[in-house]
């Protein structure tokens, strides 16, 4: 089982819950576009993961950043020593694919 969280540029979260790992028309459905760029984004809830995003967000009239996938992406960069264009960030929404982990369940007797 897969959760692909959406980080919306309004502050909301969306999670779907996906059997397989997601298809890029899965994603391309969900973000709302035909072109996806992957960038890397940190916080300590996720660890350091993959950010699925429009690549033309910036294109299509979406000028104002989505603050945490922004936030996340300047984290990673700090955190591996790389560095953006001065003012850089992320528009739009972000998808975030995460596999599901359980734990097994003890079996007494």
């Amino acid at each position: 089982m897969y959760n692909v969280i959406l980080w919306k540029d309004n502050d909301n979260e969306d999670i779907h819950v996906f059997k397989n790992n997601p298809t890029f028309d899965d994603l391309y459905k969900l973000i709302g576009c035909e072109l996806i760029q992957i960038l890397e984004g940190y916080n300590k809830e996720l660890g350091t993961f993959e950010m699925h995003m429009d690549e033309e967000s910036k294109l299509n009239n979406l000028n104002y950043p989505n603050k945490r996938a922004t936030q996340a992406w300047y984290n990673w960069q700090d955190k591996t020593k790389r560095s953006c264009i001065p003012g850089d960030y992320i528009a739009g929404t972000v998808a975030i694919v995460k596999k599901q982990k359980f734990k097994p369940k003890e079996i007494n007797g």
